[in-house]
């Protein structure tokens, strides 16, 4: 599926291939009414009022999501960066540059989080990734290679206790390294606030960032109307001790998600959560 996606990204006009992939997108909601409603309970986390409607349409725009991706991966850099029109506090991160401090980047499933890679890179930002592992070793490596091909490198987390020591040696270094919190896992998630409930964040990176003494930034990236996107990044956030370490984790945990809640709430379709998060 993917090298098809990835077909269609090289030779179709962007137009085209987003009409596609929205149509099935929504074929795929229509068929699957489990996994909609399982989407529809993660939403009403933002607004209650979010019907099964509402919840369908996030599989189109998961679907337009990914057709960008294939655009932007089979493209020069140069040519795959004219997809975003607008920043908005860019200069916190030109600012960290400058002074040589690293700094653990931030941000949800929402919207084309890949993009934010592919815009410090253009910048001559030192950047990584992290990721899981995919359920492909194929996948992993395209996945890689399109990072790579940026300028970006990819740090796979995981079953590898000593990967964080790699983490904290890049960020002493000065590299911005990306991680995405929003989505709890089996090893002592954090339970966050939300509009309409509690969520599980998966935020334990944020002890690396305290031990490196580097800033922890929050970013988003999101597709506006006119189809281009637009990425925003807040001020940079030190954590200090708060107490234990839950305490500082649940302080510092809630304040991220209250930065990153506006854009949350006003996209809510493109808060692309497909497991259970409370």
């Amino acid at each position: 599926m993917f090298s098809c996606g990835a077909w269609m990204g090289r030779n179709l006009p962007l137009s085209l291939t987003r009409g596609l992939a929205g149509m099935m997108g929504l074929a795929y909601a229509l068929m699957h009414a489990s996994r909609v409603e399982g989407v529809r309970r993660n939403l009403q986390l933002l607004n209650p009022a979010i019907d099964n409607k509402r919840s369908r349409n996030l599989f189109r725009e998961f679907a337009k999501t990914m057709a960008d991706y294939f655009h932007i991966a089979t493209r020069a850099p140069d040519e795959a960066v004219k997809i975003i029109k607008e920043r908005a506090g860019y200069e916190h991160l030109e600012t960290l540059y400058q002074q040589g401090i690293g700094a653990l980047i931030v941000t949800a499933h929402l919207g084309l989080f890949e993009l934010g890679g592919l815009l410090m890179a253009q910048s001559n930002f030192p950047a990584a990734v992290l990721t899981l592992p995919e359920p492909s070793g194929d996948l992993m490596a395209w996945r890689a290679q399109a990072r790579q091909k940026w300028g970006v490198e990819t740090i796979e987390t995981g079953a590898d206790k000593f990967v964080f020591l790699h983490i904290a040696k890049r960020l002493r270094e000065g590299c911005f390294v990306a991680a995405l919190i929003d989505r709890p896992t089996s090893f002592a998630p954090t339970p966050v606030m939300f509009p309409n409930g509690t969520a599980n964040f998966s935020t334990g990176i944020l002890l690396v960032a305290a031990q490196c003494g580097v800033p922890v930034v929050p970013t988003t990236m999101v597709r506006q109307d006119d189809g281009f996107y637009r990425a925003e990044v807040f001020a940079p956030i030190y954590i200090e001790s708060r107490g234990t370490r839950e305490e500082t984790l649940q302080f510092y945990s809630q304040k991220i998600a209250d930065t990153l809640m506006p854009t949350l709430c006003a996209h809510p379709e493109q808060w692309f959560q497909f497991v259970p998060l409370s």
